[in-house]
């Protein structure tokens, strides 16, 4: 067992200095009381954004039901105006043949013959008729013709509609995917309000439990300090990732983990090798632990954490096996100080470090990484 490992302390001018570097940084002071019911306002911006949402899709399925029936009536209109044209063509084949033969007939001075055979009498009324039938035929024929020529402007207009309607859907595609990603959003709003919502009711912060705060959140916060892109070689998105992952893995709430590590380093800017937590540094100590990755260091922080805070833990319990880097054969489960502190108010003064003012100085940091996921 590593004794001098388990409680460690900090040189006076070290813990100075990393005081003097978190105030320059503005990283904040003492909690603020709520003054707001921030749960019920994310309800609400989730009610908003489902809503929203909601109405999007609703617009997009009566998009796309229009431009089915569009396409049905561009199809019928395709079928049925060739038939027209073909049955005027028709028309206007039997009103010609019909022509011609009155010409015929008018011109050899026996219009009866029209008809063939027959008496004078009966082929002049069979001319009548047949002059009857072709004009009743040109009236089809015209008819035809108009109601073709509406039904191909129509067609027409009905393929510019259609075109609108294809740009359309591709617009509410693009703002379904975004309506959903703000409803993703809110939703992560809620959980995240109703998990500080619940450390806020306690008056306390639990060591363990699940992050507030996604990857995302807490690297963009992070630069919004104007702290470091990279850190130990890797972005601060990948580092950000890797303390929710391996906070999650062992129990403990990533994010609160990271903003230790912004007072331990003074916002990355006095890291041990890929150490960020100071895990072996002690008064009496000219240096810390070494470990090969930057999550190898991850690791053994937080699995220590949850040794602080859980009197049970066992490796067993643990998503990764313990870090060999931090952990001797056996050292995890009889780690002596097992439970001495479930929440980040008792760290200090003894517990991790023993600067008394220790975790406020975490919490205050948390509670800006907070106000910024918000």
């Amino acid at each position: 067992m590593r004794a001098s490992r388990l409680v460690r302390t900090r040189p006076a001018a070290v813990a100075a200095t990393l005081a003097v570097v978190i105030v320059a940084a503005a990283l904040g002071p003492s909690r603020p009381a709520a003054a707001r019911d921030p749960i019920t306002e994310a309800r609400a911006q989730l009610d908003q954004a489902r809503s929203a949402a909601l109405e999007a899709a609703q617009q997009y399925d009566s998009t796309v039901a229009e431009r089915q029936q569009t396409e049905a009536q561009i199809a019928s209109l395709t079928e049925t105006i060739p038939l027209l044209r073909a049955r005027e063509a028709q028309l206007r084949v039997v009103v010609s043949e019909r022509a011609a033969a009155l010409y015929r007939n008018s011109d050899s001075g026996t219009t009866f013959q029209v008809s063939g055979e027959g008496d004078p009498t009966d082929g002049a009324r069979r001319t009548e008729l047949t002059e009857a039938a072709t004009e009743y035929d040109v009236d089809t024929a015209r008819q035809l013709r108009e109601t073709t020529e509406q039904l191909a402007q129509a067609e027409v207009e009905m393929r510019f509609r259609k075109t609108q309607l294809d740009e359309l859907l591709v617009r509410l595609e693009r703002e379904q995917l975004d309506f959903d990603a703000k409803v993703a959003t809110a939703e992560k709003a809620l959980w995240r309000a109703e998990v500080v919502g619940a450390m806020r009711a306690r008056g306390t912060t639990t060591i363990m439990g699940a992050s507030a705060l996604a990857p995302e959140d807490i690297a963009g916060w992070f630069r919004a300090t104007g702290g470091r892109t990279t850190v130990a070689g890797i972005s601060i998105e990948e580092l950000a990732a890797i303390y929710v992952e391996e906070g999650a893995a062992a129990g403990v709430r990533g994010d609160v983990a990271f903003a230790q590590s912004i007072v331990e380093t003074g916002s990355f800017n006095a890291i041990g090798p890929n150490n960020f937590a100071g895990l072996g540094a002690c008064d009496s100590c000219s240096d810390m632990t070494h470990f090969p990755t930057p999550r190898d260091g991850v690791r053994a922080q937080v699995q220590h954490l949850r040794n602080y805070a859980d009197p049970n833990s066992r490796s067993d319990g643990l998503g990764h096996p313990p870090s060999p880097f931090w952990y001797g054969p056996g050292d995890f489960d009889s780690f002596f100080a097992k439970g001495w502190c479930s929440t980040w108010e008792e760290m200090g003064a003894g517990n991790w470090a023993t600067d008394p003012g220790y975790a406020p100085k975490v919490l205050a940091v948390y509670d800006r990484m907070l106000e910024y996921g918000t």
